[in-house]
Parts: structure tokens; sequence; C-alpha cells
């Protein structure tokens, strides 16, 4: 019988033979086949989420702080992005506008509000570059209707995008055909929930957190600081909480006067999507009236708070 031992130092074996077949041409070196794996396509690296992702289309925030934090610099032009906040009015829809108002100017399609918490506010929005005729708000008597809305919306390929405040208690199944829906039809998709959402699973591929700052006003009296924190994001970590600055007061654009409009306006897209029209049919408001010169309010605060 043959006895079989052990070598007394099996790395210092191996690497012998691999040396050994290097020599004869069998095996690349540790170092180039390291290399190699690495430089493959099909490998996520964690640091390196922004290569790793499809070359999707992305809008800039206006934001460059904001932007290195975001996937490929951008926000998504399609798919789920949640804003989880403590309470309304924070900065959350500031951070959107420079966005929104590149959306509204390009594209002839519906930027859709479902049911926002307040009216928004039309000087600060066209102060941003906002185009107003763009804008559909739809407020659903139920958070079954809102949801069937949102979805119709994002399926209708008449809208660039959907923001949405659903109710506290949406579920992931819910969020899930949300997010289906807005990739499919590449259709950028925006959720507006409470903090405590956090802790809940959810499908939607990009996640922010936004806080009051910890100085509530900066050095500079014309702006203020929101805290952010991308807590997930395809293809990579989440990122280091930030403050960011937004701005407080607004120009003088802000002050001119403003006309509202609605759906029927002669300048608005028209709404030749069945879906689209079974959606704005049962909740278009009625016309809201001309803002005159003393309605529009003086304060900067204000001028630049998309809500009232």
């Amino acid at each position: 019988m043959n006895k079989i031992t052990s070598p007394s130092n099996t790395n210092q074996d191996f690497n012998n033979l691999s040396v050994t077949a290097i020599r004869h041409g069998g095996l690349k070196h540790p170092s180039d086949a390291i290399q190699d794996l690495l430089a493959a396509p099909t490998l996520w690296r964690a640091s390196h989420h922004q290569s790793s992702l499809d070359h999707q289309t992305v809008l800039p925030s206006g934001y460059r702080q904001l932007d290195k934090a975001l996937p490929n610099n951008g926000w998504p032009t399609e798919g789920l992005t949640e804003l989880l906040t403590r309470q309304f009015g924070i900065g959350e829809l500031q951070i959107l506008l420079p966005a929104l108002a590149n959306l509204s100017q390009r594209s002839p399609h519906w930027i859709v509000w479902i049911s926002p918490p307040h009216v928004p506010y039309a000087p600060a929005l066209y102060a941003a570059g906002v185009q107003l005729e763009r804008i559909l708000i739809i407020q659903p008597k139920t958070a079954k209707e809102a949801l069937w809305a949102a979805e119709q919306c994002l399926k209708s390929q008449a809208c660039s995008a959907v923001l949405m405040w659903p109710e506290k208690n949406i579920r992931p199944q819910a969020i899930r055909r949300l997010q289906v829906a807005s990739k499919t039809n590449q259709t950028w998709q925006v959720l507006f929930r409470d903090l405590n959402a956090q802790k809940m699973p959810s499908p939607a591929p990009l996640r922010i957190t936004l806080t009051p700052g910890e100085l509530t006003h900066s050095k500079q009296s014309h702006q203020h600081q929101v805290r952010v924190e991308v807590v997930k994001r395809a293809g990579s970590w989440a990122s280091p909480a930030f403050d960011l600055s937004l701005p407080l007061a607004s120009n003088s654009a802000a002050f001119k006067p403003i006309t509202a409009v609605i759906a029927a306006h002669s300048t608005a897209p028209t709404a030749s999507s069945r879906a689209l029209r079974s959606v704005i049919t049962p909740h278009v408001d009625k016309p809201l009236e001309p803002f005159s010169n003393a309605s529009i309010s003086q304060d900067p605060v204000h001028a630049h708070n998309p809500f009232v």
C-alpha cells in the first residue's frame, strides 16, 4: 500500500506549481488574472457605482454636491425615487425644482402632482423656471384612486414626471407596480414619504432622507440647509449624509403677475391618451382664478416656497 503524505508547506508548493505552469505557458500571472477579473463588465464593484449602471438618461439636479451622490450624477428619468421627510416644507420640492423646470421646458408632457398636501405656489414655480401650463394637479378621493391614477399616468406616455404623496401605509407591492410602470414607460416617479418609512422595505431603487440641517439658516442670509442622505441607490452603498444649501430668497421674477393655467389651456399638452383622460376627467377641479398683483406675496421666504 502506498502511503500519501501532505506537503509540509502547502502554500509554498502551490506557488511553485503556479510558477512552473506559467513558465510552461499554462497559466497567467496571478496579478494579471486579477486585473482581468476586475475589468470584466459583469463584475459589480461597490466603489464604482457609476460605471456599473446601464447608461440610462439622467437629469441634472442643479446642485453639484447632490449630483455627486446620485447614480450617474443626476436624477434618473426612469424608475422610482423616494424622498423621506419628517415634515413637509423643509426643502423637498426646492431640491426637485431645477430638474422639473428642465423637464417642463424641453418636454411637451405633463408634470403630474397627485395628492399634494398643500396647493402648489405658482409664483415660486414660475420663478424657478417651471412652465405652469405643464402642471397637472390630481386630488383623488381615496388612496386606491391615487395609486390607480399614478399608474395610469405612468403608462399613458403623456407625462414626463409624476409626483405623489401616498398614504403612510402604502404596501411594497403597490410601490413595485409603480416602479415597473415607471421603468417600462421611462417616466420619472417621485414618492414623498414619511421618514419612518426608511425602516420599511421598498423596491424603489433610489431612497433619500431629508432632514433640517444643523443650522436652520446658514451664514448667508439668503440660504438655508437641508441634510441629505442617500440611504439606497442602485449599484452602490448608501452615501454619507451632507448638508445641502438651498436658496431662501427669490429673484424679481417671483413677483411678476402670474396667470394660473389648467388642462384646457390652449398651450397645454393634449391629453390624447384614453388612459390619461380617464384619470383627468373625474378629478380636475374648477379653473383657478388669475393672480392679481396684490395677491402675490411680497415675502421672499414664501416666494421661493412651492407650497403656500
